[in-house]
């Protein structure tokens, strides 16, 4: 069973807990969501080719043809090999049969990573018993434009507090305090005391705008009067230039 991807490579974490922890990046193609922020357009086109790395580390790459099957893929994962894998997109859950086929004859030897938007739990199912660790986003609506995911979040959640999990909300000027409470009120009914961080919005695609230290205060200590274990992390790889 093949599948498609948009590139292989070595970098530093950029974003939530594990920021600045070395990891490599397996991303995949396709979303079916549409985040004003999106800071991966390249999720929505079609990839004849994908490209790898050459060596890790080195910010040289080679191309390779779509659509690649698990064996081949493995072999050009092997000189990553000593550090958390994140499998990221795009939407990698949309990949799930490839995921679930592929993961558990990986034998990686380190974390296994799969940063998601967290609305596809019978996906998610497929493959959490190869994850170990979930970063899952929460969608506002008054941020990402799009409709609210709620039910999506609070299975998808079930699911994931299997493993190591984590959970993301981008936040933003317009933020509204209704939908953060219903966030909120999902971690703290199914995974009380996991992470819970806020992300200032960066500005991409349709988001012009950074948020007001005031406003990031005012969300925290919203957030903090029902959640034990709040942060305020940005994502860092714009600002340092890396992959």
């Amino acid at each position: 069973m093949p599948t498609n991807l948009i590139e292989i490579f070595s970098s530093f974490q950029g974003e939530g807990p594990h920021l600045g922890e070395p990891m490599a990046f397996l991303r995949f193609q396709d979303c079916a969501l549409s985040c004003k922020f999106c800071d991966t357009p390249a999720s929505f086109e079609k990839h004849a080719d994908f490209r790898v790395e050459t060596p890790p580390q080195s910010a040289r790459f080679q191309s390779y043809p779509n659509p690649v099957d698990g064996e081949f893929l493995t072999r050009l994962l092997q000189p990553f090999s000593g550090q958390i894998l994140s499998i990221t997109g795009g939407e990698p859950l949309q990949q799930a049969d490839f995921l679930a086929a592929w993961l558990p004859d990986l034998a990686w030897g380190d974390p296994v990573l799969l940063e998601t938007s967290g609305v596809f739990p019978a996906a998610l199912a497929k493959v959490i018993a190869s994850i170990d660790i979930v970063s899952m986003d929460m969608k506002l609506p008054s941020v990402t434009g799009m409709r609210s995911y709620w039910n999506e979040h609070a299975e998808f959640l079930r699911i994931a507090r299997q493993k190591q999990v984590y959970v993301k909300v981008v936040v933003s000027k317009p933020t509204d305090l209704d939908e953060l409470r219903e966030a909120i009120a999902i971690v703290e009914r199914e995974a009380p005391g996991i992470p819970f961080i806020l992300q200032p919005v960066t500005p991409a695609r349709e988001v012009g705008e950074t948020i007001p230290e005031a406003r990031l205060r005012e969300l925290y200590d919203f957030s903090k009067q029902r959640l034990a274990d709040v942060r305020v992390i940005p994502q860092v790889h714009p600002m340092l230039g890396l992959l």
